[in-house]
């Protein structure tokens, strides 16, 4: 798994790279065991088409959505993400929220991470353990000071 600067860079360089739209997101799905072979989703939001593209760096570069519609209430606001507002690590999080997984005495399968431009920069790493609960943690991406934590069981969440 790159460094997300790192990651940035060799997308911006790749001939694959539309330069459409605004940075608003780094995003990784995976098996806590293949996390640090995971590449990066990184999503450019164009305001102008409310549309989103999505790449996967990794070796290569990939156009994973191209121009993709999101689903979102009008109201609501993609935020621009800016590279210089991060001053902490996903290495340095991820020690951090692993020690405070370890209090809840559960055994992570997988993991989220996602980086993002609410109120404030953050990391949000949500981990799915095998008893199927879900730990959240927010993280303010400046100041690598925690945010909220919280547990719940994914047998608790019902369709309506």
């Amino acid at each position: 798994m790159l460094d997300i600067k790192q990651a940035y860079a060799k997308l911006e360089s790749s001939k694959k790279f539309k330069k459409e739209g605004y940075l608003c997101s780094f995003f990784i799905m995976s098996p806590i065991k293949e996390l640090e072979s995971q590449a990066w989703q990184i999503d450019f939001y164009s305001e102008k088409d409310d549309e989103m593209t999505s790449y996967i760096v990794s070796e290569d570069i990939k156009v994973e959505n191209d121009n993709s519609k999101i689903f979102k209430d009008d109201k609501d606001k993609i935020h621009e993400l800016k590279l210089d507002a991060i001053k902490t690590n996903i290495k340095e999080i991820l020690k951090e929220t692993n020690e405070l997984v370890k209090k809840y005495y559960e055994t992570p399968a997988k993991i989220i991470i996602v980086l993002q431009k609410l109120e404030k920069t953050i990391w949000n790493i949500s981990y799915i353990t095998e008893t199927f609960n879900l730990i959240n943690i927010k993280i303010d991406a400046s100041t690598g000071k925690k945010i909220s934590e919280n547990r719940s069981s994914l047998l608790s969440f019902k369709a309506d």
